[in-house]
């Protein structure tokens, strides 16, 4: 399975675009909120990731509400999710309410959440990534998306599509 995880795309038509034209053969693509919120692009955000609706699972960031959401086809409400992934059970939220300190009582094997925009691939008890932001990056670091392939899960920058980091699980 091929799976982009994308956080906090705060309207950057162009920056989500480049994802998926870098990324075109992916099976699932994780919204981990933030969408429309930040840019001027909501229509076009909208007409993009519409057309992947049966391929997006999304849960809702802290900047949604101030958005129109009734644009996006897949949007959900929902702040957490899981997903079963190749076998096993990953956990996503957006990070504003539920994050590595503050997870449900619920099984998973892989814990992803947004919210920071900085991106952060570590083994703690599980896997815990953050993609970053692909829009508005921080801390020093820079727009950042994970692509998931054959239990291996790959940092990755927007603008030059190079791996930053790997890991296995």
């Amino acid at each position: 399975m091929k799976v982009l995880i994308v956080s906090d795309i705060h309207g950057g038509y162009q920056n989500i675009k480049k994802v998926i034209n870098d990324n075109p053969n992916f099976d699932l693509l994780l919204i981990l909120g933030d969408i429309l919120f930040g840019g001027d692009n909501s229509l076009e955000i909208s007409k993009l990731l519409n057309k992947y609706t049966s391929k997006i699972i999304s849960v809702c960031g802290n900047c949604d509400s101030y958005t129109n959401n009734s644009l996006l086809d897949f949007f959900d409400d929902k702040l957490y999710v899981t997903v079963p992934i190749d076998g096993k059970l990953v956990f996503i939220t957006h990070g504003h309410v539920y994050n590595k300190y503050n997870v449900p009582n619920l099984p998973y094997d892989v814990y992803i959440q947004g919210h920071t925009h900085v991106p952060i691939m570590e083994y703690s008890d599980k896997l815990y990534l953050n993609p970053g932001s692909i829009t508005r990056p921080r801390g020093g670091s820079i727009k950042s998306y994970i692509f998931y392939e054959d239990g291996e899960f790959i940092l990755k920058s927007v603008d030059e599509n190079k791996i930053i980091k790997r890991i296995t699980i």
